[in-house]
This record gives C-alpha cells, sequence and structure tokens, in this order.
C-alpha cells in the first residue's frame, strides 16, 4: 500500500525492498508486487488501507523511539 495512507504507513506487514527502477520509475508497481505477498495479505492491508487512523502526537513520538531504536540494534 501506499505510504499516503496513514493506517499502513508504519505497518511492519507493509515494508518490502524493491529495486530502484521498480520502485522510482515504476512507481512500485503495488498492484503487481502485492501479488508476491499472496491474495491474503494483499487483501489484509488493501483494507486496512481504507480505515481511518489518528495518531496522537504522543503515539508519533513513541514510534519514531521504537524505530530509532531498531535502527540501532541492526
Amino acid at each position: 500500500m501506499s505510504r499516503k495512507h496513514y493506517s499502513t504507513r508504519w505497518d511492519e506487514e507493509n515494508v518490502q525492498v524493491q529495486c530502484n527502477a521498480c520502485n522510482v520509475f515504476r512507481y512500485g508497481e503495488q498492484y503487481l508486487f502485492s501479488r508476491y505477498l499472496g491474495d491474503d495479505k494483499a487483501d489484509e492491508l488493501l483494507a486496512k488501507s481504507r480505515q481511518i487512523q489518528k495518531f496522537t502526537d504522543i503515539d508519533l513520538i513513541e514510534m519514531i523511539d521504537y524505530y530509532k531504536q531498531k535502527v540501532d540494534n541492526l
């Protein structure tokens, strides 16, 4: 799913690596790429992307701290 959807923007199931050509020049080809994830996962992410998600400032700060910690542990 596109990162424009807040409900799936930080979903770790919605993060996959793509080559530069697919990601930049072909705009991620999200539909074609989702087929590799399997129909169930693609359908789940699509349904989740259509849900309205609002984050408080505290939620965002906690997510920033969480992901900074994950990067530091790599």
